[in-house]
């Protein structure tokens, strides 16, 4: 994540951005071939797609359509967490943000544990990495 200073897009735009092509369910800066970008999972229709965003503009890169069995099938876990949800993503990014100063988000994955939706946001700051938990419902 040597990139990372470079990147003028936040998780929270991506989402936002991302929105476009369906609900968003998951976020994260990612490497793939030796290029920097965002990936989000979104669900539309009862389909799921990678939405690729340019961490510089902002733009959306490509989508395709999730085939991978593994990813297929993190993306429905993801979906089922989201509907039992009462706040949105972007909500959990920026509490997150707020209580962690000077960190930045890196990843949000939702989770169902216990009855409760959780997100597990990983946040970095320079070579510091922490993950924190927030409830989203």
């Amino acid at each position: 994540m040597r990139e990372l200073p470079e990147a003028s897009v936040s998780l929270d735009q991506a989402l936002k951005t991302s929105e476009q092509e369906g609900k968003p369910i998951s976020a994260e800066y990612d490497v793939e071939d030796g290029d920097f970008q965002i990936s989000v999972y979104v669900e539309k229709d009862g389909h799921f797609r990678e939405v690729i965003i340019d961490p510089q503009s902002g733009t959306i890169n490509t989508t395709k359509p999730l085939t991978v069995a593994r990813e297929v099938d993190e993306a429905q876990a993801q979906s089922a967490a989201l509907r039992r949800a009462k706040l949105p993503l972007t909500a959990a990014l920026a509490t997150a943000e707020d209580l962690n100063s000077g960190y930045r988000a890196v990843s949000i994955i939702p989770l169902l544990g216990d009855g409760e939706v959780v997100v597990a946001i990983t946040l970095m700051k320079g070579e510091a990495i922490k993950q924190v938990a927030q409830k989203l419902n």
